[in-house]
């Protein structure tokens, strides 16, 4: 009986870590998927910046528009975060769009500033998309 205690308890002592320390992966839309990029080349990734601000990790998402259509571009990628349920559109401050994650992980995930969990913003042809910790594009 006693071994049956002890084995129950070290089961659980695994289990409960694991039950405690649920982590949000939330997919958004990709930025370079907005357009085909196979035969002509239309958006370059530029890689990504690890940044965080009051305490809270965010990952800086950048690409370039090479074929000059950025307005078409960011146009339709912000109709296409909007249409998803789980996306809501705070609001658009001149060239930066703020978004709210409303799933069932928002609980897992900080906000910036304790307002957005996702940030958009073009300065020319140069885009930056702002995840949250816990959020990447598909």
């Amino acid at each position: 009986m006693l071994k049956k205690s002890l084995l129950v308890l070290l089961a659980l002592a695994f289990i409960m870590p694991v039950l405690t320390a649920e982590a949000a992966y939330i997919l958004v839309p990709n930025f370079r998927d907005i357009t085909s990029n196979k035969i002509e080349r239309r958006i370059d990734y530029k890689g990504t910046d690890h940044l965080s601000y009051n305490g809270v990790n965010y990952t800086r998402w950048n690409y370039e528009v090479v074929d000059g259509r950025e307005d078409e571009y960011i146009d339709k990628y912000i109709r296409k975060c909007s249409s998803r349920h789980d996306l809501q559109l705070l609001g658009r401050n001149g060239s930066d769009w703020f978004f709210l994650y409303t799933g069932g992980q928002a609980k897992f995930i900080k906000k910036l500033g304790d307002k957005f969990h996702m940030h958009v913003g073009i300065s020319g042809s140069h885009v930056v998309v702002d995840l949250v910790g816990g959020m990447y594009p598909q």
